[in-house]
């Protein structure tokens, strides 16, 4: 394992061809046999890749990287986390991520991304309280 420049570029690729809509670049970023990705929403399970195409496009959402993204790599695969700002609407949200690449064609593409948002222990017995009341 070692650190990876190569990781750290496609992860801030995949930010900025998000956050600019871009869906003609999906093709180049996201894996062909792309996995999951997780939502920091209760339930935001994703594993539909023509959904998640659409919303490339049809949801406007900007990732900024945080402050210390780290990278790594082993052979054809590649990981990365990172604190991004994530924005929509009037809504920013201070997010971690853990990405995973696959070397494709002599790129690198997520095949799967987890994004969450840091909760106080003593606040995520109520809150997942709350949640799973609302999913009721």
């Amino acid at each position: 394992m070692q650190e990876s420049e190569a990781i750290h570029e496609a992860l801030l690729t995949f930010y900025d061809r998000r956050s600019a809509g871009d869906a003609a670049a999906f093709d180049r970023v996201i894996s062909r046999d792309y996995t999951i990705h997780i939502g920091t929403a209760p339930g935001e399970w994703l594993d539909d890749v023509d959904r998640l195409r659409r919303g490339f496009s049809g949801f406007p959402l900007t990732l900024a990287p945080g402050p210390r993204p780290k990278a790594w790599s082993e052979g054809s695969i590649g990981w990365a986390v990172d604190e991004p700002t994530m924005s929509f609407d009037a809504v920013r949200i201070v997010t971690r991520l853990l990405a995973v690449f696959r070397e494709e064609d002599g790129d690198w593409r997520l095949v799967a991304v987890h994004f969450s948002v840091g909760v106080p222990d003593d606040e995520v017995t109520e809150l997942q309280g709350r949640w799973l009341a609302a999913a009721d």
